[in-house]
């Protein structure tokens, strides 16, 4: 059982139910992208997906990735082919003789001469040369093609856009309402975008998505207000520069590990895989690279939404970083939860490598201390006692944890007898149980070696 968890985004490549039950066989979470989701892949399918996993005897969680202010190309009636040296005048407003940019009202304010107008991942590529009132004029720097509604950046100026929308509060109470575990909040520029997402959907762990570079200036203050972060190296790469993307990557998994929150690594992780059974080696460079960095999740996107061979491109990341964690080395960090600098916690983590336990078994009302061992990176399974779905789907997104519903126990003494009977049925011979009277900071954790 490999520790790296993996995201599958669901897509009409997955839609079978055939598909979708092997899919689940692999996936720790499936993530379902709103910007393009149906009203039923919103509301009904979270319940299909949730009553496959029960039967399987396996909690699969949802992700509801929510659109976001995307900027977009306005509508075209043809496709507009550039040449190189082509002058094309740009708008944020419709306006004869221009392409117009939609979701981008200060798109004039932010232009600068000499900034670059990037259109979908790099299929064009524009210089501004002047700017006149609303009108930003540039030229083509290849060959290329205007489509629309094609996302569109601004490379070497800040833009300023509301990371939350109308539309995502309304499907974050959606995703809420169905059942769904995590949400995913895309174009995060400050802690603040966080705090106000979290009144349409309280209680729901909120993974950032980094996609700005102003972003990732603010980095830490984002970090402490998310509980994660997704490295998503698409729309980032449009930001910074494809250039700087490993830089960034590197970053942002070492500013997340330091605060003991999870980090998501995406985008094109296996994108030959849509069309190829195989995969190449840059891709499993890229796996192993993000998985020794201490990523604690690699997500697939058109790989399994709308590729050709999604179960052979999940198959193989599974293979991929588990061949990774069996050469990776953990990297020493200081810790800002309290939790992971706790001895018995720190003993639980070095002594399943002495003695090379099967798993460790830990209590989690709330979570904390299997969030705290993860951090650690032990060489064991932790197998976390959840006692509600809520914190099952928090869980789920944490390096080696495997949440396990049980019923309430109370007490260390009902929950050693759980866990007995757990590790009779999975047929665990050898492993570690650690207890507590709490899981919060300061209570006193308990650490028991078990060999059947």
């Amino acid at each position: 059982m490999i520790r790296t968890k993996i995201i599958v985004t669901y897509g009409p490549s997955m839609a079978s139910d055939s598909t979708l039950k092997q899919m689940l066989q692999y996936a720790d979470i499936v993530r379902i992208n709103f910007s393009h989701a149906k009203k039923e892949e919103q509301t009904a399918l979270p319940h299909k997906i949730r009553a496959m996993s029960e039967k399987m005897h396996k909690y699969v969680a949802l992700l509801a990735d929510l659109p976001g202010a995307k900027v977009r190309v306005g509508p075209l009636s043809e496709p507009i082919s550039v040449k190189k040296g082509d002058t094309v005048i740009f708008s944020s407003k419709a306006s004869k003789g221009a392409v117009e940019v939609m979701q981008y009202p200060s798109f004039n304010k932010d232009a600068k001469v000499g900034a670059y107008i990037d259109i979908g991942d790099g299929i064009a590529r524009f210089r501004i040369t002047r700017i006149d009132g609303n009108r930003i004029i540039s030229k083509a720097v290849e060959n290329g093609q205007i489509a629309s509604r094609k996302g569109l950046n601004l490379i070497g100026a800040e833009m300023h856009i509301k990371a939350l929308t109308d539309k995502d509060k309304k499907f974050a109470r959606i995703a809420k309402k169905n059942g769904f575990d995590l949400i995913g909040m895309s174009f995060v520029s400050s802690a603040s975008d966080i705090l106000e997402l979290r009144k349409s959907c309280r209680g729901m762990p909120i993974i950032a998505k980094i996609e700005r570079e102003v972003a990732v200036h603010n980095i830490e203050s984002i970090v402490q207000e998310a509980d994660g972060i997704m490295v998503a190296r698409g729309d980032l790469a449009m930001s910074v520069g494809l250039e700087h993307i490993p830089e960034n990557q590197r970053l942002l998994v070492d500013v997340s590990r330091r605060a003991g929150k999870p980090v998501i690594v995406a985008t094109q992780m296996l994108a030959s895989m849509a069309h190829s059974i195989s995969a190449t080696r840059a891709e499993v460079n890229d796996i192993a690279n993000a998985v020794s960095q201490g990523a604690d999740v690699l997500m697939l996107s058109d790989e399994t939404s709308v590729g050709e061979y999604p179960i052979e491109a999940v198959k193989f990341l599974q293979k991929a970083a588990g061949v990774a964690e069996s050469f990776a080395t953990s990297r020493c960090y200081e810790c800002a939860d309290a939790a992971c600098t706790d001895n018995v916690l720190l003993s639980a983590a070095s002594m399943s490598r002495a003695r090379n336990a099967d798993c460790i078994f830990v209590p989690a009302q709330t979570g904390a201390a299997a969030k705290a061992i993860s951090w650690l990176r032990p060489s064991a399974a932790i197998l976390a006692l959840a006692t509600s779905e809520k914190v099952m789907g928090d869980l789920s997104m944490y390096y080696g944890v495997q949440p396990v519903h049980v019923e309430r126990y109370g007490t260390a003494e009902r929950m050693l007898r759980i866990v007995r009977k757990v590790a009779k049925g999975m047929g665990v011979k050898r492993y570690l149980v650690v207890t507590c009277t709490s899981e919060e900071p300061g209570s006193a954790f308990t650490l028991k070696y078990v060999e059947a």
